[in-house]
């Protein structure tokens, strides 16, 4: 048996290799790199990173979803299982959430969140992945996006306790623009400014000293990575698909993590922090790029077969038209936006707004694309779930899918006849009305003769927070315009090319450049999961011995 097993995974390794697209550059992304040629003594580091190359103004990248073939076994769970699966990621994500702010709340005092998870998550649960390219000369890595997290890190040489990934450890002595950061560094003083006392315990705020400058970055299940704090050179996509590089970048070096529960742990090699803090990926580098950037997520339908593009700069706004925005509220790491009511059918519902206030410690909105699924406090869900129930009809059955609470009948009808039928969602924000369309709003089940329909938000597990999740973004534009504060949202069919306009570009058409970009994107991301299913077939053949 166990003969069989190994294979039919190594069949399955070949089949991977034979359609990989990569070239053997990108198979050994540094083939021709000395790891002893580089110049003696460390870069300069400019208070900000700055592009070089050329006046880049807007950049690009491609998000791919834990769904799609590149990251998951075709087929591998049913519909039900998909959704169990995913309702208990947004559970876990929510407990994460709530413990980074805690934290942040607890400022550079040291004091420790009064809140801390005892759900254990999984790396593999990230809901989007990117691609980074660090150092000189070039290391490539996958790496989660996520909009609930400020510091970029990756595993780096020598590491005491990483855990396995595909790729191999981010090496600094192979890269002649890596440096350490030092306690007296503007950088670092950003980081102990911003952030607990513990996630930086060795460089007391305005420190002077020449000490490395390390960091202690912990999640919500105990997880925690630890390293240096350091800069190096990170190659970016413009929208004209030319490389624009930006010195200096700051990023954390970790050589030790810790994890029970195994969220450190997985196919990604680090994550990119999209957040609000001083130290985020969009933060370093707004000064550049105007300080704004857009996303569209492809619908559930699509995740398995495209990628969602991610836009920084100008570029974030070519496909704004008819947007509505709404005020980001605080100064945090999170992105908290005001929900004020939500309508259904253009009614709103008697909900207290106490609901989703927010009192400086607890409660609020915050607007997330690691969260899968919208979360509701108990109050909220309740009245949503019985005005849904009144003005549809179909019959409420028990729900058959863990997690979701209201669920109804629908046999006998496709999709399209069922959405003739439900009224439409609305969530009310501060000067802005984000409808949700059906798609967005339920789950749909079972075949023709046995429909079922479950709505697609779920119980809020936290003490006061909400949160809007990535399947209600889906199909739409989403705007982060950090310099004014701001979030915007449009509907658009994500699923179709997203324009580039050509204002915002240097050279070549955007659709030329957007399609070489994703090639290189997607070429790389394959031979990373290549690697993957060869850790797998070597665990197998560990375990299990011809």
């Amino acid at each position: 048996m166990a003969s069989s097993l190994v294979l039919c995974l190594v069949s399955l390794l070949m089949v991977t290799i034979s359609t990989t697209t990569c070239t053997p550059q990108e198979l050994n992304r540094d083939a021709n790199s000395d790891p002893t040629d580089r110049p003696s003594g460390s870069p300069g580091r400019p208070e900000t990173a700055e592009m070089s190359g050329g006046p880049w103004r807007s950049i690009q990248a491609e998000l791919v979803h834990k769904d799609h073939p590149l990251r998951a076994a075709p087929g591998s769970l049913s519909f039900k299982e998909r959704a169990e699966r995913d309702f208990q990621s947004s559970r876990r994500r929510s407990e994460v959430l709530r413990s980074r702010h805690e934290r942040w709340l607890a400022g550079g005092g040291g004091g420790l969140p009064t809140y801390v998870s005892n759900l254990s998550t999984n790396v593999n649960e990230a809901e989007y992945v990117m691609t980074i390219s660090l150092g000189t000369p070039a290391q490539n890595f996958v790496a989660i996006a996520d909009t609930g997290s400020d510091l970029t890190w990756l595993q780096c040489q020598p590491c005491a306790h990483c855990f396995p990934q595909a790729d191999p450890l981010y090496d600094p002595s192979r890269s002649s623009s890596h440096a350490n950061l030092t306690c007296a560094d503007s950088a670092c003083q950003r980081f102990t400014s911003q952030y607990p006392a513990d996630w930086h315990s060795n460089c007391p705020v305005q420190s002077s000293s020449n000490a490395s400058c390390n960091f202690f970055y912990a999640y919500g299940d105990g997880s925690n990575t630890t390293g240096d704090i350091a800069v190096d050179t990170i190659h970016l996509t413009s929208t004209d698909g030319a490389v624009a590089d930006v010195p200096n970048f700051a990023f954390g070096c970790s050589q030790s993590t810790f994890s029970d529960s195994g969220l450190l742990s997985g196919n990604v090699d680090g994550l990119v922090g999209l957040g609000q803090g001083d130290i985020s990926f969009p933060s370093q580098l707004g000064a550049s790029f105007g300080n704004i950037f857009s996303y569209c997520l492809v619908p559930a339908k699509g995740v398995a077969t495209q990628t969602s593009p991610l836009l920084f700069g100008s570029a974030a706004l070519s496909n704004a038209t008819g947007i509505q925005y709404t005020p980001i509220l605080y100064n945090t790491s999170l992105y908290f936006v005001g929900l004020q009511a939500i309508s259904v059918a253009g009614q709103p519902l008697g909900i207290p707004s106490s609901v989703f206030a927010n009192n400086g410690t607890d409660g609020g909105t915050i607007f997330d694309s690691g969260t899968t699924y919208t979360q509701l406090q108990p109050q909220a869900l309740d009245a949503l779930g019985t005005a849904l129930g009144g003005k549809m009809p179909f019959t409420q059955i028990p729900s058959t899918i863990n997690g979701f609470d209201y669920c109804w009948d629908a046999s006998g009808l496709t999709d399209a006849d069922i959405a003739k039928h439900v009224p439409t969602v609305s969530f009310n924000f501060t000067g802005a009305n984000y409808d949700l369309s059906f798609d967005n709003t339920f789950l749909t089940g079972g075949d023709a003769l046995f429909r079922t329909i479950c709505l697609a938000i779920s119980r809020g597990v936290l003490v006061s927070e909400s949160i809007i999740g990535n399947y209600q973004q889906r199909n739409v534009y989403v705007v982060y315009d950090r310099a004014n504060s701001q979030i915007g949202f449009v509907p658009r069919n994500c699923g179709e090319a997203v324009s580039v306009s050509p204002s915002t570009t240097t050279g070549t058409s955007s659709a030329s450049s957007s399609a070489s970009a994703g090639t290189r994107f997607r070429a790389g991301l394959e031979s990373v999961m290549t690697r993957v299913l060869l850790l797998q077939v070597l665990s197998v053949l560990y375990l299990y011995p011809l």
